[in-house]
């Protein structure tokens, strides 16, 4: 008779965790649309830090499993987005108030089941970045100063960065960096 039990409970504790699955559409959309839209969606023209969640083709572009990525699927704990929405600073997000803890949770459940935008599509198995860099790094210009912020990418003389605290990118003239992080640069930039 336990035997029989053990497959039926599996079965059941297995639907039951899929109906509390969190749902894009249904759960995190909505969460997106009242607390960020009015910054963050091409509806509103605004894209602050350069994020929409009303295009979901460009939303996806911050998803990966690289280290500058902003949503890392299944990986709740790595994800800077979510950071940016729990933290205590003043660089949280949404800049007024904190989401609710359920709004939270639904968005670290979504984070955790892959951060995929239809529920009834296959796991998105993440894809490791060819190369895996640090998620802030230490740069220097050539008068000494010192930054953190994250490689995005080498564009032309320029390197591409991403501020940790609002995540925006921003691209400084390799010339004006010190020798060390010219390097760094083209290191993170080779394939």
């Amino acid at each position: 008779m336990t035997q029989l039990r053990l497959p039926l409970y599996t079965t059941l504790l297995f639907a039951a965790y899929s109906a509390l699955a969190a749902d894009f559409k249904k759960d995190i959309q909505p969460i997106l649309e009242r607390n960020c839209y009015e910054c963050h969606s091409v509806k509103t023209g605004k894209k602050k830090a350069g994020f929409v969640f009303d295009d979901l083709e460009t939303f996806k572009l911050d998803i990966k499993d690289n280290d500058v990525a902003q949503i890392r699927p299944g990986k709740p704990a790595e994800s800077h987005f979510l950071e940016i929405l729990v933290n205590n600073g003043k660089n949280h997000m949404p800049p007024d108030e904190q989401l609710s803890t359920s709004d939270i949770k639904k968005i670290t459940e979504w984070i955790s089941e892959g951060a995929s935008f239809d529920k009834d599509a296959p796991k998105m198995t993440p894809v490791a970045a060819k190369k895996s860099l640090p998620p802030i790094m230490s740069w220097t210009n050539m008068e000494g100063k010192k930054i953190k912020a994250g490689f995005v990418r080498l564009d032309g003389d320029n390197v591409v960065l991403r501020m940790p605290l609002n995540a925006a990118e921003v691209a400084y003239p390799l010339a004006k960096l010190s020798e060390e992080s010219q390097k760094q640069a083209r290191d993170c930039a080779a394939p």
